[in-house]
């Protein structure tokens, strides 16, 4: 068999810098993951909450209009009351805050789902097959290695949180018809930049540094799920102790959650929707109370009220906060921010450079 010299041959390619030569693994890394038919239908059943934002925020920009095509759908907004009804730009920045932040409460479930597809093998398998001196022995920086594998998750988690909330306000502002929305809304679309990134960086980091102490990528799926579910277990059971103000602290979710309404200021846009709900209650039953008169006790309206034209006056609901308690938002930020340097650290001891693997 003959062997032939090639000899130089001139490369006629696109030369990239090298800032980016972590996007040759991020790109592969991510062509391989839609193999698995188990991602695809996590990432379907995210686009459900992501359809919800976008008709909420169409329907609200169409009730700001009075459109008459809102109509049929009149009945849904019944139980508001009449301060909102009658004036919704003024609330415009409350009801987007509010939907953007159960969005992204949502999505960080499916962000939990997507990490524990994509991440156990991004690492371990390398490990496994002995595939770092192959990334390594080419032009190459462990830092370029890690940033591709992270750029992996943060592809899959902006594909699920930060694209589909984009494109949900880019509707918002279009069914909006005023220019006043964006200087109303802006803190929305800025939080759910910040709130993505965080997530991305820490969830990336705590799943690499995972992936990286065992060969098996089932054991790393093991040790994801397990993470979770006894920071959350055991926050429950420390709110039982003293302490139980500091007791979301070990939960790596109420962490997120808690640098999530604090980015997107949740608590104050509640407090004032709470306020108008109280008033509209107290008008509507206080009107009631003294048409009776009832002098002693609390005033406590049955289910439907009429007016003196016969007709009901709709109460409305009592409003209720379900969220968790959530720890200060600078100690959950700490808590991420030192797992973010543990991880990295990890890292840095799992994944040997090339030196040392010779």
């Amino acid at each position: 068999m003959p062997i032939l010299d090639q000899g130089y041959q001139h490369w006629d390619g696109a030369l990239a810098g090298r800032g980016l030569r972590w996007l040759a693994i991020t790109r592969q890394g991510v062509k391989a993951q839609f193999k698995n038919r188990w991602l695809i239908s996590v990432l379907v059943g995210a686009l459900g909450p992501a359809l919800l934002l976008a008709g909420f925020l169409i329907a609200w920009g169409l009730f700001e209009q009075k459109a008459k095509v809102l109509d049929p759908l009149l009945f849904l907004f019944q139980g508001l009351p009449e301060e909102i009804r009658q004036g919704p730009a003024a609330f415009r920045s409350t009801f987007w805050t509010l939907a953007f932040t159960l969005f992204f409460r949502v999505q960080t479930f499916f962000a939990f789902l997507l990490v524990m597809l994509v991440g156990p093998d991004l690492i371990s398998q390398d490990l496994r097959f002995n595939a770092l001196p192959l990334y390594l022995s080419r032009p190459l920086r462990r830092i370029d290695y890690f940033l591709g594998k992270l750029g992996v998750i943060a592809a899959f988690l902006a594909g699920t949180m930060l694209i589909p909330a984009l494109l949900a306000y880019l509707i918002g502002l279009a069914f909006s018809l005023d220019p006043a929305v964006l200087g109303d809304t802006w803190r929305v679309l800025g939080a759910s930049a910040a709130f993505s990134a965080v997530a991305a960086v820490s969830m990336g980091l705590l799943m690499l540094a995972l992936s990286s102490l065992s060969r098996n990528s089932r054991f790393v799926t093991v040790m994801w799920v397990a993470f979770w579910m006894l920071g959350n277990a055991a926050a429950d059971a420390a709110r039982r102790g003293p302490g139980r103000e500091w007791a979301p602290l070990a939960s790596y979710s109420a962490c997120l959650a808690s640098i999530r309404d604090s980015l997107f200021d949740r608590e104050a846009e509640w407090d004032r929707l709470t306020e108008v709900f109280r008033k509209s209650r107290e008008a509507v039953s206080g009107g009631f109370g003294g048409g009776l008169g009832f002098p002693f006790g609390p005033r406590r309206p049955p289910p439907m009220i009429f007016g003196p034209d016969g007709q009901e006056i709709p109460m409305p609901p009592e409003l209720t906060d379900d969220e968790d308690p959530r720890p200060p938002w600078p100690w959950s930020a700490g808590v991420l921010a030192g797992m973010a340097g543990a991880s990295a650290a990890g890292l840095s001891t799992r994944v040997p450079s090339l030196a040392r693997l010779k």
